[in-house]
């Protein structure tokens, strides 16, 4: 059986029992997250204008049915007496508008009615909250104090109890899909708006470890949907909420591996070390565990402590096991992004003193702290509590100092507890991680930067203590580039690439730069240059520089690698100027049998060429498309035949840059069955007679009475030398035209 911790929860259970690390349900007051109607508006308080006649004497005493049903508690001008400038501001009607502060949990819409219909007052206003302009475009993202709070949100908010992550953001990563992160807790909804694309499926990973259930079975439930999203939400996507990992692009950041061992059903319970064995093989580098045992007391919690340390267990084994090999082959050799893996067990919520696996030395277990700055009394402390994270007030009902994130179904929910705490620690480990790891960087590595990075003395401990400080995302990236590296006097430049750095301008070129000596310093590696086709991904060990000529001018450029301040180098290149292509010979006048289905084809490279030796691509147009139809495909030019008569086609070979050549001929199409066409028949007003092949003939056309009307003893013709007679003056009625001797009768009703 698996049950869910809640400080409201009366504990009778004994420890083989799981429980999940929150003190509330993920569920917001009034049971949901503020509607886009609502979130956007301060709660609590109204702006009224009254009228003239009611503006000295207004009062809210006379209208105690008001001040209980929205739990008014104070009524004030808005715009104070101001003395010497009163009468102006009289003048003004600045004297009519009064703010009403009232139970910020009353809904928007019953303030509005109970207000207005108030005698005096003429207009309600509910102010829109204030905000400074957040990182990302996630609409919820103002809520989620514990990644940026500038103490606004509340009262009793503190500016800076926050995890101080958007400087990461901004100076280094928001995380790298290389990056997995093993949720051991409910399932995660693989579809979720925030999180779809970011869950591994069960095929690439995602278990169920429920008994009774598929493991392929990925279950979406609040509790992993929550602590998930928290993580690894998408950032920038437009969508919701922020995750620490989420990434910087709309496009996600370090993915979740969902290993399902308990439900929402309190009968559903799975195997926690089969779990955590499971994810260490299957790629995970950090594991967040979001729940522990429950205790009837902290003497029993305490007793418990020690016999799970004294005594082997098999999920003592499986965090031994994820510590030391996650991240690696089955020889040892290092394959992930870091070798070993982080385990991190959040710290439970019943103010104990002793709390397992949390307590566990391998594990870092994780402590709550609120927005007002403050370790709230349900969190379990001691000095096994190795960092604070945000987790949420002890306030039962002010939502807005819990944890906003993603729940099941697709929506959004606050909650609370150290289960919310935890994933923050595994959100900021994981974009550690995607920055600094690669060959060489261990979970060793990871934990000295997220608990000697952390901030300490920073929160009120409320008469209690703990073993490390509060979590500082960049706090923990400042330590690992400011830390002490031998090789930092000694770190160099270099390029194996030999080639030429001189691109022709369609041309791609990508060179790996390499560095060596910041193996330890990890100091910060950038690229700048002054070519807007180059494009690069730097990492402590390398950079990939990709330029293409083809979204640059020709010219000379200049990429510079620099390592923090303490080396740089520059790549100097030429992007050349481009030259355009050139038709090499004419085509010549193509047949086409319009009596079959028989067509032509032309090889265009013969007739083209580019003098930088790029690909050409080529545009067709014609005159008549009723005639032909074309078409290409590997410079290949096809010409079918559509209709009868002659059409004009039109070629432009074209560079990447577009600059072009262009060449014109002509295509007859006809019935190559006959020797000679003479069309159209009847006729109105042009006879033409084309033969199949050039020759030189005698015309002659005569009426029905014999008489020669037209004449030409010697004309040279050709299929595409037509002769055209003139009909136009001729009476109406019945013709013969010979040819070279050859007689053909026309004949017109």
């Amino acid at each position: 059986m698996i049950m869910k911790y809640s400080r409201l929860t009366i504990w009778m259970l004994l420890l083989p029992f799981f429980a999940c690390c929150s003190v509330q349900e993920p569920a917001p007051l009034d049971g949901s997250v503020p509607t886009e109607s609502d979130r956007q508006y301060d709660p609590g308080q109204a702006i009224l204008l009254l009228s003239e006649d009611s503006s000295d004497s207004f009062t809210l005493a006379d209208h105690p049915e008001t001040l209980e049903a929205l739990g008014i508690y104070s009524l004030e001008r808005v715009f104070p007496d101001a003395g010497e400038f009163e009468a102006r501001h009289r003048a003004a009607g600045l004297h009519r508008w009064y703010k009403v502060s009232y139970d910020r949990n009353v809904a928007r819409t019953k303030a509005s009615g109970e207000l207005a219909g108030l005698p005096g007052v003429e207009t309600v206003i509910f102010p829109r909250r204030k905000v400074t302009q957040g990182y990302f475009n996630d609409p919820y993202l103002y809520e989620q104090w514990g990644l940026v709070n500038d103490g606004t949100g509340a009262s009793n908010f503190k500016a800076g109890a926050d995890i101080n992550v958007q400087p990461v953001w901004e100076e280094f990563t928001g995380g790298s899909r290389e990056v997995i992160v093993a949720v051991v807790d409910e399932g995660i909804q693989l579809d979720h708006p925030d999180l779809a694309g970011v869950v591994l499926t069960a095929e690439e990973g995602s278990r169920n470890f429920l008994q009774g259930y598929s493991p392929t079975n990925i279950l979406a439930n609040d509790h992993g949907t929550h602590v998930g999203g928290t993580v690894a939400a998408i950032n920038n996507n437009g969508v919701g909420v922020c995750g620490v990992a989420g990434g910087l692009d709309g496009q996600g950041g370090v993915r979740l591996m969902s290993c399902i061992i308990f439900s929402s059903k309190k009968t559903d319970y799975g195997d926690d070390a089969a779990a955590l064995v499971w994810a260490a093989d299957h790629g995970a580098v950090i594991a967040n565990n979001s729940w522990g045992y429950e205790f009837n007391n902290d003497r029993d919690a305490a007793q418990y402590a020690a016999e799970f340390e004294a005594e082997d267990s098999p999920t003592k084994s499986a965090i031994d096991y994820f510590v030391q090999h996650a991240g690696t082959d089955a020889d040892g050799n290092q394959t992930g992004p870091m070798k070993g893996g982080l385990v991190l067990f959040s710290s439970g919520n019943q103010g104990f003193t002793h709390v397992v696996p949390g307590e566990y030395a391998p594990v870092i277990a994780v402590g709550s702290f609120g927005p007002d700055g403050k370790m709230p009394f349900y969190s379990n402390y001691g000095p096994w509590v190795d960092i604070l994270a945000p987790g949420g007030s002890d306030s039962d009902y002010n939502t807005n100092e819990w944890i906003l994130s993603s729940v099941a179904k697709s929506q959004y929910a606050y909650s609370s507890g150290t289960s919310m705490a935890c994933p923050h620690v595994t959100g900021v480990a994981a974009l550690l991680v995607s920055y600094f790891g690669g060959p060489g960087f261990t979970v060793d590595i990871l934990k000295e930067a997220l608990l000697n990075g952390a901030a300490r003395d920073a929160i009120d401990m409320q008469g209690r203590s703990i073993g490390g400080g509060k979590l500082d995302a960049y706090g923990a990236f400042q330590y690992l580039l400011e830390s002490g590296d031998p090789d930092k006097d000694h770190i160099r430049i270099s390029t194996s690439y030999t080639g030429d750095w001189r691109l022709k301008s369609h041309e791609t070129l990508d060179v790996t730069i390499d560095i060596s000596g910041n193996s330890q310093a990890r100091l910060p590696v950038t690229c700048v240059t002054d070519c807007p086709g180059v494009t690069s991904e730097c990492s402590s060990w390398h950079v990939e520089l990709h330029i293409d000529a083809l979204r640059a001018e020709p010219g000379d450029y200049t990429a510079t690698v620099r390592v923090g301040t303490v080396a740089e180098k520059s790549f100097p290149f030429t992007i050349l100027p481009n030259h355009q292509p050139v038709a090499l010979v004419g085509f010549d006048n193509q047949i086409v049998n319009a009596a079959s289905a028989a067509v032509a084809t032309l090889s265009l490279t013969d007739h083209f060429s580019d003098p930088d030796g790029e690909e050409l691509s080529y545009e067709v147009s014609l005159s008549g498309d009723h005639i032909v139809t074309t078409s290409v495909s590997g410079g290949m030019l096809t010409l079918a035949p559509n209709g009868y008569g002659l059409a004009t086609v039109t070629v432009r070979a074209l560079d990447a840059r577009k600059t072009a050549a262009t060449a014109s001929f002509q295509v007859l199409a006809r019935n190559t069955y006959q020797d000679m066409d003479i069309f159209p028949n009847p006729v109105s007003d042009w006879l033409h007679v084309r033969p199949a092949t050039d020759r030189t003939v005698s015309v002659e056309l005569t009426n029905a009475l014999g008489a020669t009307v037209y004449s030409a003893p010697s004309v040279t013709l050709g299929p595409f030398l037509p002769l055209d007679i003139d009909m136009r003056e001729l009476p109406g009625g019945a013709y013969s035209l010979s040819v070279g001797g050859q007689r053909f009768t026309v004949t017109k009703k």
